[in-house]
């Protein structure tokens, strides 16, 4: 249900329209969605990804979302549960350390998400999940919600942004091309703040492999030109996750 409420943030952000309201609606012909129209995943599933009334085809990017943040919001649960969950007679759901770091990640996750969404949909990241919400990393880890220190929240948030900036600077400058958008440096500022320097270097490692291999395939089926543009935030946000989940056993 959150993979679905992301999915109206991200799409009704990326067109400059509330989220609040109105109801969800067919983007295409505008026909109210019925409760049992959107249930998540298995609607889309019944409805053949077509629209009920409209007939179009509804966008895959839907049940992506919606899917991913399942598996994602349980890996952190696992992550910080120990599997744990029925530990007696102290549940692990009520303890505070699993509390403040779910809370956290939870916020943390639900910002890439959304960012992934806008960047795949009109390779847009907006600031109010990726910026705007450096504050909430840097403030988690002064108050030891997140597995860094706050100096090393601090000093990711200023290297991812600035880190990237160079890169892209450098990139026009020899290429007179633009290979970065601000999105994505703010993004990786994001990304330093809960997870600090190693976090960047994993998810920058991770995003520039897999953005190349998925990159040249994708131009290879499509048969598109090099300079076709692709986001990049969503291999961010991959790198982030892996290093989120498995940082601990690969040494980056």
């Amino acid at each position: 249900m959150l993979g679905s409420f992301f999915n109206v943030v991200a799409y009704r952000l990326t067109f400059d329209k509330s989220f609040l309201r109105p109801r969800s609606h067919c983007p295409i012909c505008d026909a109210k969605i019925a409760w049992y129209d959107n249930i998540p995943l298995i609607s889309w599933l019944l409805l053949k990804c077509k629209c009920r009334n409209c007939q179009n085809p509804i966008s895959k990017l839907y049940p992506f979302i919606e899917l991913l943040t399942a598996v994602i919001f349980m890996a952190i649960f696992l992550k910080f549960s120990n599997l744990n969950l029925l530990s007696i007679p102290n549940p692990i759901i009520l303890d505070p350390i699993f509390l403040k770091k779910t809370l956290s990640f939870f916020i943390f996750f639900s910002a890439l998400i959304i960012s992934t969404r806008t960047d795949l949909e009109a390779m847009v990241i907006p600031q109010c999940f990726t910026l705007w919400l450096v504050p909430f990393g840097v403030i988690f880890a002064y108050f030891n919600f997140l597995e860094i220190s706050f100096l090393e929240s601090l000093i990711g948030a200023f290297v991812g942004y600035f880190s990237l900036f160079l890169i892209a600077t450098i990139f026009k400058f020899i290429t007179s091309k633009n290979g970065l958008g601000i999105g994505d440096m703010e993004l990786l500022a994001l990304i330093g703040s809960f997870l600090g320097p190693i976090g960047i270097w994993a998810s920058l490692m991770v995003a520039s492999f897999t953005g190349l291999f998925v990159g040249i395939v994708y131009l290879l089926l499509t048969k598109q030109s090099k300079n076709t543009p692709i986001p990049f935030g969503p291999f961010l946000s991959l790198g982030a996750l892996i290093y989120f989940l498995f940082g601990s056993i690969i040494k980056f």
